[in-house]
């Protein structure tokens, strides 16, 4: 695993999240963030290789490293020079002060939790962020992301306008928080144990949206899961059960012909 030597004049202290204050880098572009409670970054590299091999086409890509001899992840900056990331919360507060969680909180079901969140961004930005939830609650449901809050659901602001972020923050997933999901703790111990965000259940929340259209390369998928480094037996069990478990979910996305592809462009030209 590769090292980075970072000075603490890269250091950025980023928001705070349902997990407290968050210590980041951030040089020539890319972020740097240490694991505070467990194997976040093994994390972030397990959920970006499931997204590699999705349709899903918007995210951000995590890679293992260790920061100043602390293990974590980096990730190549999704904003550039003129654009500004407005979580979901901070929009909220600057147009209606307070906080978002509490106000969700006070409607009765979980139907009027998520149209009163989709309403609110529509009605600030001209945004429908109907997909982009959807894809974002039925992932977290895949990989068992517990800290889905509305720090790390956000929009991008720019001259042009808004448009939305790519999904991002996927370190809370399969039960890497240690702090929480003890060491010593079966698996089915874990799973009685979770508490997902930021509506309700994982599968309610999902379930909020019908179907979801996230395929999955389920062959090439595999493969590529067992060459990630740190990854034991157990997670491994424990990722290969959430996909067995969730395969009549997300159905099987073919892997591309590249030899057809290539035979078309030839002949097009």
């Amino acid at each position: 695993m590769i090292n980075y030597d970072l000075d603490e004049i890269y250091a950025r202290k980023i928001g705070h999240g349902s997990l407290g204050m968050t210590s980041k880098y951030f040089k020539d572009n890319y972020w740097y963030k240490q694991n505070l409670k467990g194997y976040e970054g093994l994390s972030e590299e397990i959920c970006s290789t499931i997204l590699k091999h999705s349709n899903i086409k918007d995210y951000v890509t995590y890679e293992q490293c260790s920061i100043n001899g602390v293990p974590g992840c980096r990730s190549l900056n999704f904003t550039s020079e003129h654009e500004t990331v407005v979580t979901f919360q901070r929009l909220y507060y600057f147009t209606y002060g307070g906080n978002l969680k509490n106000k969700i909180n006070s409607y009765s079901t979980l139907a009027d939790r998520i149209n009163y969140v989709l309403d609110y961004i529509n009605e600030f930005t001209g945004l429908d962020c109907y997909e982009y939830l959807s894809d974002t609650l039925y992932f977290d449901m895949l990989t068992l992301n517990v800290d889905r809050h509305f720090g790390n659901l956000a929009l991008i602001r720019s001259d042009c306008g808004w448009r939305l972020a790519p999904m991002f923050d996927f370190g809370a997933s399969f039960f890497s928080l240690q702090h929480v999901f003890r060491p010593d703790m079966s698996i089915d111990e874990k799973y009685s144990i979770m508490t997902p965000q930021p509506f309700g259940s994982f599968k309610e929340q999902a379930g909020y949206f019908g179907k979801t259209n996230i395929k999955i390369n389920y062959s090439e998928l595999t493969k590529a899961l067992s060459n990630i480094e740190g990854m034991t037996d157990e997670l491994m069990t424990l990722v290969t059960r959430q996909l067995d478990s969730n395969r009549d979910i997300f159905k099987e996305l073919k892997p591309v012909n590249k030899s057809l592809i290539s035979l078309m462009h030839k002949n097009a030209r």
